[in-house]
């Protein structure tokens, strides 16, 4: 679809429809989790019709980019965009190669023209922020791991200095973290939350233990505490208590049986000889958030600087 708004074309197909919308998902517009406005509503914006856009609506829902709920509404997945914009680049790869056949370009020249093309693509600067150094690296190769994307980490405290948090066009922080990084970016636009939960690893550890066993989870503040041993309690049948030991009081691990802890904690080896047994979480990348954070920084790598005369 062309970057003219679709109300001011005389006619607009379902494909243009289809197209609009997975172009607003991918920009940001709309964004995983975000519920979309009614047919009516998208039809009057894009000069359509309720029908067309509530069919489009269902196939990209088959394809999982949205999601349909009975008298609810139809939410964003942020699952579906990206495969859908790797199959149509497929299909664009495949026209410029017939293209240039058909204009006797050779392989190695076309070659030599997207070489080109990716040497003037904007690539965007992008930062990751965490608030302890062990987390912050971790979680940094996981999304790098999980997305081919890479980030500078940077902790929360240093990315409150204004002259740093403007150098990036996009900074990505773990979703428990968002309202810190909210407190020193006044520009939500370039925020990006990602979803980290509990590795299967360390889960499948925790729900072996016999049920008679006692965790404690240890976090540095209730609501740490309340959400990872909401958590553990889906896998784990015994009793999860929560603990957040006040600063310098080693002494509160003392009659734990098994302590379960983050890196935020930062806790010291004779802390950490207190407990009965002690598992740290590690953490895994969500594959919705990961999807998400591909789209939006596909989005900006097309917002390519123009090139030099």
């Amino acid at each position: 679809m062309s970057r003219e708004s679709p109300r001011t074309r005389s006619s607009v197909n379902g494909e243009d429809v289809r197209s609009e919308i997975i172009r607003r998902i991918v920009g940001g517009q709309w964004q995983a989790g975000d519920r979309l406005p009614s047919c009516r509503q998208i039809a009057a914006e894009f000069g359509s019709n309720a029908n067309t856009v509530n069919r489009e609506l269902q196939r990209l829902a088959s394809e999982g980019v949205v999601r349909s709920e009975p008298r609810r509404g139809t939410y964003v997945t942020g699952s579906g965009a990206l495969s859908i914009l790797s199959t149509t680049l497929q299909d664009q790869v495949d026209e410029l190669a017939r293209r240039a056949l058909a204009i006797g370009t050779s392989r190695d020249d076309l070659i030599a023209l997207i070489d080109e093309s990716f040497a003037n693509a904007h690539e965007p600067s992008i930062a990751f922020a965490e608030c302890n150094v062990t987390d912050l690296h971790q979680m940094t190769e996981l999304i790098l791991n999980a997305t081919g994307v890479e980030m500078k980490p940077m902790l929360i405290d240093d990315l409150a200095r204004r002259d740093s948090a403007g150098a990036f066009e996009l900074i990505a922080t773990p979703l428990f973290h968002l309202g810190e990084v909210l407190d020193v970016i006044d520009d939500d636009d370039r925020i990006v939350e990602l979803n980290f939960t509990a590795s299967s690893k360390t889960l499948r550890e925790i729900a072996a233990l016999s049920s008679e066993r006692v965790i404690t989870v240890a976090a540095p503040t209730e609501s740490g505490a309340e959400r990872i041993a909401g958590l553990l309690r889906t896998v784990f049948r015994g009793t999860v208590n929560e603990l957040v030991p006040p600063s310098g009081d080693a002494g509160a691990l003392a009659d734990v049986d098994v302590l379960v802890y983050v890196n935020a904690m930062q806790l010291t080896p004779p802390q950490l000889d207190m407990p009965g047994e002690v598992i740290r979480i590690d953490w895994q990348l969500d594959g919705t958030s990961a999807d998400q954070l591909r789209t939006r920084v596909l989005a900006l790598r097309g917002a390519a600087a123009p090139r030099a005369s």
